[in-house]
């Protein structure tokens, strides 16, 4: 992995990859044990796939630091993640949220308010970055705002970016801006629908 800007190490794998179904079927465990025989994680993995493309995998994971064998024989192996193996888990788990959009809104708006530090401003704007991505709107400098259930995802990007204590999430049913809100969402239909 590579530092970036907000602290958090770059990771260098494909989201899609074998390598990742492999760390997170790892990280699901602990530690794995596979083997020729094994019915659940080893045998249905290998027959899916080919050996060599497993290893080269398996390889390249234990190259990056993200997983130790702790023992190899011909009969199988015993895999376990490593601290590096489980940053990896966090980046493709956060990389890969997504907010719900249901069809009906609760007439409630989620906001987020934040006031974070200079010296953890790689982390802020990553953060805001990320919140944008997502589809929240900026009300004004350090307010977002977003027309459905989110506060989970908030609270893992949050511990994510390590700034829990820095981000304020609330739970609005009525503003003075909310036309324009809805405008912005593209629910200006909403309102009248909810009446």
């Amino acid at each position: 992995m590579q530092e970036q800007a907000w602290g958090v190490q770059r990771v260098h794998i494909r989201k899609d990859s074998l390598a990742v179904r492999i760390l997170k079927g790892v990280a699901i465990t602990g530690m794995v044990a596979i083997a020729a025989t094994s019915p659940y994680f080893g045998l249905n993995l290998l027959k899916a796939l080919e050996r060599r493309k497993f290893k080269k995998s398996l390889t390249y994971l234990k190259s990056r630091g993200y997983v130790r064998i702790l023992s190899e024989s011909p009969e199988g192996m015993k895999i376990e993640i490593t601290r590096e193996g489980e940053r990896v888990i966090k980046y493709v788990d956060v990389s890969e949220l997504t907010l719900p959009q249901p069809i009906t809104w609760d007439q409630k708006w989620r906001i987020i308010v934040f006031d974070i530090p200079n010296w953890k401003s790689k982390n802020r704007d990553a953060f805001r970055v990320r919140i944008k991505e997502l589809g929240f709107r900026l009300v004004q400098k350090s307010v977002w705002v977003y027309p459905h259930e989110c506060r989970e995802q908030i609270m893992i990007l949050r511990k994510f970016y390590d700034i829990e204590k820095y981000v304020t999430y609330l739970e609005a049913t009525h503003s003075e801006d909310e036309d324009t809100w809805l405008h912005n969402f593209h629910m200006a239909d909403k309102k009248s629908e909810q009446k």
